[in-house]
């Protein structure tokens, strides 16, 4: 059943044309900061992201603002539009029950981050070895180690994402919410994280990409993947709860 469920969400999907615009928008977005980088006229640090830390650059680029937005837009199709148009309902009506509904759905939607994440990274690493040969593998150990951890917060981010849309009840409601909780967790992170850091998972997705600058130690590894595992289990529990009270 939940098979079936996956190809119904995967062809979806597959008939969303910003999903496809996302990729060529990353893919301009990349390579244009790969020029600008190897032309030295960037604004920040001239050529710092030149070479084996420009994979680096692209996943902060992909986690600050512009990733989680579309994945909370794919989160807002799946969830609050089909609730709006009362599509949510018809499988239900087929024997399928909420839980195993939410679950292909949660499953949809972290393929579709896991699939956007690989695409910056391969599509980075690629375009760097055009412009800077071999150089584009120097600090490989050290991105290859951020993908993985950032896997921890990207997947809490999609559990946070399915949680906030079943309490919105449209497309827009939903693409706000994100917005405003992003900016504002974008500022606390900047301004307090080093009090916010042991109960905020979005702050690791800065802390685990090195966003400006932020040095990645041991300690803050073991909390990061600590404060994901936790609130991941809170989440859950919450779409649980809002799953069984839902009334469709």
């Amino acid at each position: 059943m939940i098979i079936r469920l996956l190809n119904i969400q995967f062809a979806r999907l597959k008939r969303q044309k910003i999903l496809y615009l996302f990729f060529v928008v990353m893919a301009v977005i990349i390579i244009s900061n790969a020029l600008q980088e190897d032309s030295g006229t960037a604004n920040f640090a001239a050529g710092y992201y030149a070479g084996g830390k420009f994979p680096t650059m692209c996943m902060q680029s992909y986690i600050d603002i512009v990733g989680t937005l579309f994945l909370s837009f794919i989160s807002a199709v799946l969830i609050c539009g089909e609730k709006a148009s009362g599509m949510f309902r018809q499988p239900l009506l087929n024997g399928v029950s909420k839980k195993q509904l939410l679950i292909a759905k949660t499953i949809s939607i972290s393929t579709v981050a896991l699939i956007c994440f690989l695409f910056v990274v391969i599509v980075s690493i690629i375009t760097g070895f055009f412009l800077w040969g071999s150089h584009i593998f120097d600090h490989a150990q050290e991105y290859l180690l951020q993908m993985l951890l950032l896997a921890f917060p990207q997947i809490t981010m999609v559990l946070f994402l399915v949680l906030l849309s079943l309490y919105m009840s449209n497309i827009s409601s939903m693409m706000c919410a994100s917005l405003i909780i992003l900016l504002v967790n974008n500022l606390f992170s900047q301004f307090f994280g080093s009090y916010i850091s042991f109960v905020d998972f979005m702050y690791y997705l800065y802390v685990f990409s090195g966003y400006n600058g932020m040095e990645l130690t041991g300690k803050m590894i073991v909390l990061g993947i600590a404060v994901n595992v936790i609130t991941g289990i809170i989440l859950v529990y919450g779409i649980s709860r809002r799953t069984n009270s839902m009334i469709m």
